[in-house]
């Protein structure tokens, strides 16, 4: 019996350019001379293409690829790089497997053709990049352009974020690496083989600059060499013994009366004298102040001191950072970064780094 069809369901159905040829994407065996590489390739290299050099006798996975039109469609002013035939196809991912072919002598490729991904420009750069960051093929500069690339196609870093899933601080870091030296880049990329050469993490700070990309391959070095000199100062002053503060000085700092009365603040250490008064003394009605007749000294009971707020870190913080030194402050963070699960500190740092660059 036949199944009713309804016009209102006929209605969401995607209209096919030809009826009654099935458009979903199919899988051929497709000669080296149809396949064109990807002008937008993340990959500004292919690398060295001896891990694939088994492609000559099988193809452990598939290429995937859009048609010529549907590239240019999104990227006219590529026609004359893009080169190639009406019929050929432009790979989003397997642009290392095709010049392994090439290298190795192979005559054919696997590949599936799918214009479904070629939605936007957004979205075949994402394809493209997920791919190779999935695999870690990527350092670190071919991974910021792609991820600024694909930001550019948005009206903002905001909205970029938004839709990626990606943070705004996240994107910063990324567009932070382009903004060095080409020289300097190099060297990010020689540190992430191995090899000597500047630390992701450096070159953020430095990209992070005020005018970075006005500066001269020189001054970018000096600002560099200014940022590690800081780092070191700080690193020693860690290590130094802090100065035993006089008793006028502990005074001020604590907001006590002076230097001649005690409290729990300006103690210093000291135990707490005996209180000599008799029981008609301890019974005033708060018990907060007990006065010596004899020196006049001032004590106070901490059970009625403040309360730290153990439930609110900001507010602990805030507390913590009134009574520190900066050399001290920064060992305390350091001890509760430290304190944070391995899982989170990448998140955290990141959140941290992006408040201090808003």
């Amino acid at each position: 019996m036949g199944r009713k069809v309804s016009f209102a369901d006929m209605a969401n159905d995607p209209v096919q350019d030809q009826p009654g040829v099935d458009t979903r994407p199919q899988a051929r065996w497709l000669s080296l001379d149809r396949c064109l590489s990807n002008p937008r390739n993340p990959r500004e290299s292919v690398g060295d293409l001896g891990d694939l050099a088994t492609i000559k006798d099988r193809q452990l996975q598939s290429c995937l690829a859009i048609t010529r039109a549907a590239y240019l469609k999104l990227w006219p002013e590529d026609a004359q790089t893009l080169g190639g035939a009406p019929e050929d196809v432009v790979f989003v991912n397997g642009n290392r497997r095709l010049a392994a072919a090439w290298k190795y002598g192979r005559d054919e490729l696997l590949v599936v053709t799918d214009d479904t991904v070629a939605t936007s420009q957004a979205a075949v750069l994402r394809a493209a990049y997920d791919e190779n960051a999935g695999r870690t093929d990527l350092d670190p500069i071919e991974e910021a352009r792609v991820v600024m690339d694909i930001v550019a196609t948005y009206a903002t870093a905001k909205e970029a974020a938004s839709a990626e899933g990606w943070s705004e601080p996240w994107i910063s870091h990324r567009k932070n690496l382009l903004k060095i030296h080409p020289e300097l880049r190099e060297a990010v990329r020689a540190k992430a083989r191995g090899a000597e050469g500047l630390a992701i993490r450096d070159a953020r700070r430095l990209g992070a600059v005020k005018g970075i990309e006005n500066m001269s391959l020189a001054e970018q070095r000096e600002a560099l060499a200014s940022l590690l000199r800081a780092d070191e100062s700080k690193a020693a002053a860690r290590k130094a013994p802090l100065p035993k503060p006089s008793k006028a000085e502990a005074a001020a700092r604590s907001g006590s009366p002076g230097a001649g009365e005690f409290s729990a603040e300006n103690s210093g250490g000291r135990s707490v004298p005996d209180q000599r008064q008799d029981d008609s003394a301890m019974a005033h009605a708060d018990n907060s102040v007990i006065s010596e007749p004899k020196d006049e000294r001032i004590l106070v009971d901490v059970r009625h001191l403040p309360r730290v707020p153990w439930n609110n870190g900001r507010r602990v913080a805030e507390l913590a950072a009134e009574k520190m030194r900066d050399e001290q402050r920064e060992i305390l963070v350091e001890c509760l970064f430290g304190m944070i699960p391995a899982e989170r500190r990448e998140a955290v740092l990141e959140k941290l780094l992006g408040a201090t660059e808003a």
